[in-house]
């Protein structure tokens, strides 16, 4: 996957593999040395596959390794 600044991926409509729209990117988390590590999307609501896997602030943290691909959306592999 080619570089892509953080910036760029706040607003972002997140989907899964399987095509479930889960919600936006509104965060995310870096490592010290810019290194991307998770995302972190507030679901939609009313999207019942996401309810077992909400923080206790109700959104979702989604590791890097399970981006797929950026472009229009973010598509993740979720769940795993």
């Amino acid at each position: 996957m080619k570089p892509v600044l953080g910036k760029n991926l706040r607003g972002k409509k997140a989907v899964s593999t399987t095509g479930v729209e889960l919600g936006e990117v509104i965060d995310a988390y870096f490592e010290l040395g810019g290194s991307l590590i998770s995302l972190v999307i507030k679901p939609e609501e009313g999207v019942k596959e996401v309810r077992d896997y909400l923080d206790s602030n109700g959104l979702l943290n989604i590791p890097f390794e399970d981006v797929k691909a950026i472009s229009k959306y973010v598509v993740v592999n979720f769940p795993k």
